[in-house]
């Protein structure tokens, strides 16, 4: 059957469990409250359909494309909770189990489905890449598995005792880890490397090259202009520079997109760096937090055997090939990240879990990029003249030494034992997956399923919708503070992308704990510092505290100094309401119009590098809320109580003096 041919209104009974849907625009019907119906799918015996109304459902819903998972069987009924995803595009699965019927009444429903599934303009846009590919299911309701009620009992019985000898259990597996020969990073043949480097560098050249000219263009414009009429000089630098900007950062996400990999990695770590790139960077650049083309099943397949069964993992079943681990895998892939593919998938137990596995290529190519990515960085440095090479050195020692560690998936699940433990240590309600070792391996981890949505995908058009998430990414904030402030230990990556709204009751969770950051004693040392200065919102303390550390700047203008910190360092750019706004119109319009001028953090200790990403990525998650919230504030608690900790062991004059302070800083911005 052709999928992509016109939905026929005598629908031919092509079963199909779950169902994949590829379609063209032109081919779904126009009209207010009109439908395109896909071929039908199954659930056991009972059939269902994808409605389609691509011009909108309800009439304060006109500007949606709304989805509908709808029963067609023409007897009998059953539950379930229906789910859609469009490829390149949003996921939707309902929040509660439904009754399906052929007929509707007070306890049963014909269809489940979302009337705001994507706005109309976005369907459109993504409509121009190619057909539309719809995948629907109807899934039983989840409720915890065996496995996690297991789990969730044996910490909840831990005593203190218990839960430290699970932790020191998990150090001594990561010290194994570090002389484990089953992954390691020597690169690919030097031909390979060589035709990557220059794949990169002949996609880099024209973007170097375009702006060298608009540079030259703009300095011949200035000996001209700016001394004869300096109000039209700058209108034309202006204009030339935003020209500049936004025709750049496409063709930089394009070159970005083109090598995959770390590199859609190093896109998501620029897209939370508005203050050292072009916004028109930073706003072409965050699509990266959205998922990646999708691979075939048939490669993805040999991918899944061969991290399991090429790295020695015992069957668990009697089949053959998958078979012999899982009794089955969906073909249709749940999501694709930058380093790898996810799929759901089920265990000869009956659980649904989570398969996750990365790419082979990503290893191989793994020392090219990273040489790359810091010839990129230079060059973007000298270039755009920017003034902070240390900071941009810092940033790029961090992301060598740290984005090596995601790929081996066996560090991640460590890093999710740790989480837990540390969550039952601290009465942290946060859900997080459960990891299933005897199905996992280096190169694939298998988790179990969060049921919900994610905060990049959630419909924040609802007020009650949006204040429930706003509330889960704060209690996500606090717990990362009572990690960070507790143990040292982080999760450094909670784009909107990876903060979770599970169940019904849209529980904070939080996944992808491939990037996580322990910090020394003085390193958190540092952070405490800072935190508990900016936490003052005193502008004259927090230049005076600042002089002689590790932070250095190419301004001496005390509000703007403040201004980057807040822009680096909270997840509230305006350090609730501390820095004025014009302050931070200076920042946006010097890195945009005037760069080789532009303040900024010409030195950053290196420590501060995860910690700044970590705001950048909240920052993220609460502007797409719509929310201005510091995490300075949420963390300024634990900050303080760390940093007692640290000074009774070891006293320091900075910390001493910042603990003379009193617990609640505020009045000190107009005392000092």
């Amino acid at each position: 059957q052709d999928l992509c041919a016109p939905p026929p209104r005598n629908r031919r009974r092509t079963k199909m469990a779950p169902l994949t849907w590829r379609v063209a625009l032109t081919d779904l019907r126009k009209g207010f409250k009109v439908k395109s119906s896909s071929p039908i799918f199954t659930k056991g015996k009972h059939e269902f359909c994808l409605d389609v109304y691509r011009d909108g459902w309800g009439d304060e819903d006109r500007d949606f494309v709304a989805v509908f998972v709808r029963y067609v069987s023409k007897r009998g009924s059953t539950k379930g909770v229906a789910s859609v995803a469009l490829e390149g595009g949003p996921r939707w699965q309902a929040p509660e189990e439904v009754v399906f019927a052929p007929v509707a009444d007070l306890e049963k429903r014909s269809r489940s489905g979302d009337r705001r599934f994507m706005s109309r303009e976005a369907f459109l846009e993504l409509s121009k890449r190619g057909p539309l590919v719809f995948t629907a299911s109807v899934d039983p309701t989840r409720r915890l598995s065996q496995r996690e009620i297991s789990v969730a009992k044996d910490i909840e019985d831990m005593s203190e005792e218990d839960v430290r000898e699970a932790l020191l259990a998990v150090d001594r597996e990561e010290v194994k880890g570090l002389t484990d020969p089953k992954v390691t990073i020597k690169g690919s043949s030097w031909m390979t490397q060589s035709a990557r480097n220059a794949k990169f560098m002949t996609g880099l050249y024209p973007i170097v090259m375009r702006y060298l000219r608009v540079k030259k263009k703009v300095a011949k414009m200035r000996k001209q202009l700016k001394g004869v009429d300096r109000e039209a000089y700058y209108d034309e630098r202006t204009a030339m520079w935003d020209e500049a900007h936004e025709r750049e950062a496409k063709a930089i996400r394009k070159l970005f997109d083109s090598m995959g990999g770390l590199y859609n990695k190093l896109a998501q770590d620029w897209a939370t760096r508005d203050g050292l790139v072009p916004q028109a960077w930073v706003d072409e650049l965050k699509h990266s937090f959205e998922g990646m083309p999708f691979r075939e099943w048939a490669q993805m397949s040999k991918m899944l055997l061969r991290g399991l069964e090429g790295e020695g993992v015992p069957p668990v079943g009697e089949g053959k090939g998958l078979g012999a681990y899982f009794a089955a895998v969906d073909q249709t892939p749940l999501a694709a990240a930058s380093i790898g593919q996810v799929h759901l998938a089920t265990t000869y137990a009956g659980e649904r879990v989570v398969v996750k596995a990365i790419y082979p290529e990503i290893r191989r190519y793994l020392i090219a990029d990273l040489k790359n990515a810091r010839k990129a960085a230079q060059q973007i440095t000298w270039i755009l003249k920017l003034p902070m090479k240390g900071t941009i050195n810092a940033i790029m020692d961090e992301e060598v030494e740290c984005f090596p560690r995601e790929l081996d998936l066996r560090i991640e699940a460590r890093h999710l034992k740790k989480q837990r433990l540390y969550q039952k240590r601290h009465g942290l309600d946060i859900a997080i997956p459960v990891v299933i070792d005897e199905l996992s391996s280096s190169s694939v981890l298998t988790q179990t399923f969060l049921t919900g949505t994610t905060m990049g995908n959630c419909d924040v058009s609802d007020p009650a919708v949006r204040q429930k998430a706003i509330d889960a990414c704060k209690d996500i904030t606090h717990a990362i503070g009572v990690t960070l402030f507790r143990e040292r230990f982080f999760h450094a990556d909670p784009h909107p992308g990876n903060i979770m709204l599970v169940g019904e009751e849209l529980k904070p969770g939080l996944i992808d704990f491939g990037q996580c950051t322990t910090l020394t004693k003085p390193q958190l040392r540092t952070v405490c510092q800072l935190v508990v200065l900016l936490r003052t919102r005193s502008q004259t303390l927090i230049d005076q505290a600042l002089r002689g550390s590790g932070f250095g700047f190419n301004t001496e203008d005390p509000e703007l100094k403040l201004a980057l910190l807040y822009y680096f360092f909270d997840s509230s750019t305006t350090g609730s309401g501390v820095v004025r706004p014009e302050a931070m119109e200076i920042l946006k319009d010097a890195i945009q119009h005037k760069p080789a001028s532009m303040p900024v953090l010409t030195d950053t200790p290196r420590e501060m590098v995860f910690y700044g990403r970590v705001c950048g990525t909240l920052r993220k998650s609460f502007e797409k809320l719509d929310a201005d919230v510091s995490a300075v504030t949420i963390w300024y608690p634990e900050a303080r109580k760390a940093l007692q900790r640290l000074n009774a062991e070891n006293p320091d004059p900075i910390s001493s003096a910042l603990l003379l302070l009193p617990e609640n800083p505020d009045g000190l911005t107009y005392l000092v």
